[in-house]
């Protein structure tokens, strides 16, 4: 669980040093914009890395575990 949790703290360092990157693509682009502007926001995108690993937690450890 622990290897799981590190690489998904890496995915989270990785995408809040390229949020510029989405905000530009969504100004870029017309087709998928709401959903790179919503990448582009680090406030939300945390919340749906948190329910990620609390399911990834669930998945492995079991859900008493998980909420614990």
């Amino acid at each position: 669980m622990e290897i799981i949790a590190a690489a998904l703290f890496a995915l989270a360092l990785i995408h809040t040093f390229s949020t510029t990157f989405f905000e530009h693509l969504a100004h870029q682009t017309t087709h998928h914009a709401g959903r790179l502007h919503l990448l582009g926001e680090v406030e939300v995108v945390s919340g749906f890395r948190a329910a990620l690993l609390v399911a990834v937690m669930a998945a492995v450890d079991g859900g008493a575990e998980a909420v614990a």
